[in-house]
């Protein structure tokens, strides 16, 4: 009965909209793109192999320590920040390529858990400048070229459920405009990690015998 009852109401839910949709285009090429996807410094457009994981919070509000200035490493605390925030990922893009400086076009991104269905919300865009199939891959991975940076903005969605011919996409360009150039910095390499990790741990076993 229980299953029965669990079922009944789920189909409801599905019903009445209560599980949200919205669509986005992740696509700056628009004429009225002010920013785009840079490597060393704002302005300077990358042009090659990229990827990018797409994240979504169902919220306009987030925490600051995401959007910081590009500096070496920042891109690292800056996902920390983000994936403690309660962000959720949507898609990952690897092995992307980029035909245009700084333009990033890959497409509609359908998002079946934006609540409520077509609202405003918040996206985070995590790049890297190889072909690595994730953001923890390219940790994992990472060598003196290696590049990454994250941005994150507020974004009206489109419900892609709505009745009636399927409506255009959101372009992320509306919540882009209002940042700056997504900046891919040097992130620290897997040795540097290590020997954090091993300079932390003396630091505790000096306390201890202190």
């Amino acid at each position: 009965m229980k299953k029965l009852v669990i079922t009944c109401a789920a189909s409801l839910a599905l019903a009445l909209g209560v599980y949200g949709q919205g669509s986005v285009a992740i696509d700056n090429s628009s004429p009225s793109a002010d920013y785009g996807l840079a490597i060393g410094a704002a302005g300077t457009y990358y042009t090659g192999t990229y990827g990018l994981e797409v994240w979504e919070l169902n919220s306009t509000t987030f925490p600051a320590g995401i959007n910081v200035s590009p500096t070496a490493g920042y891109a690292v605390a800056a996902y920390m920040a983000m994936t403690g925030a309660g962000f959720t990922l949507e898609k990952t893009y690897a092995g992307a390529n980029m035909s245009l400086p700084g333009v990033i076009q890959l497409g509609e991104l359908d998002m079946a858990n934006v609540t409520p269905a077509g609202s405003t919300v918040t996206l985070a865009l995590a790049a890297w400048n190889n072909s690595a199939a994730s953001w923890s891959a390219m940790l994992a991975t990472a060598g003196a070229n290696t590049r990454a940076g994250i941005i994150a903005f507020n974004n009206p969605t489109v419900n892609y459920q709505a009745p009636g011919p399927p409506p255009t996409p959101a372009s992320i360009v509306g919540g882009w405009n209002t940042l700056g150039d997504l900046v891919m910095m040097p992130v620290p390499e897997p040795g540097t990690f290590a020997l954090a990790g091993l300079g932390a741990a003396a630091l505790l076993i000096f306390r201890r015998r202190k």
